[in-house]
């Protein structure tokens, strides 16, 4: 049994992680009890475990945004779980990288000499051939490519 100030304490948390788990209470009559129904999953939540939610609510951000923030090492310790199972949920979620989601150097784990020439080696592992010279461009600087002084890409 627990004080009688701390049981009104226990129902917005009790509220809250059923919630995270997509459920409701429900109490049909008066004199039955109390039952949990499920809430419809929305989109963005259904392909989700409950330790990705756990994460979202300890870290306070998108698991998407967590998985995709640095290299699978990194990202693996820095959320506590095995790289194997970082993996796992970015094939989950189907996130991968784009245009508008390059690998992020800082820290990388998976350094090779090809970075010093503005290639990204995580993407030429994967064979991301489209986005190499993308991830060059931002590397060295460079919004578009450049033409050398005194050629012009008229004919």
């Amino acid at each position: 049994m627990g004080e009688r100030g701390t049981v009104g304490m226990t129902k917005p948390i009790r509220d809250r992680i059923l919630k995270a788990h997509g459920l409701t209470v429900v109490q049909p009559a008066k004199h039955k009890h109390r039952r949990l129904m499920g809430q419809p999953a929305t989109i963005s939540n259904r392909n989700k475990t409950t330790a990705m939610l756990f994460i979202e609510l300890r870290f306070g951000k998108p698991i998407e945004e967590l998985l995709l923030s640095g290299s699978l090492s990194i990202v693996a310790k820095k959320l506590g779980i095995s790289r194997s199972t970082a993996s796992k949920w970015i094939k989950r979620l189907r996130l991968r990288y784009s245009e508008t989601n390059l690998p992020n150097c800082e820290g990388c784990v998976e350094y090779h000499p090809v970075c010093d020439a503005g290639l990204c080696n995580i993407l030429i592992t994967k064979e991301l051939w489209h986005l190499i010279d993308l991830k060059k461009q931002e590397l060295l600087g460079q919004s578009t490519p450049t033409m050398p002084e005194g050629v012009s890409s008229e004919g």
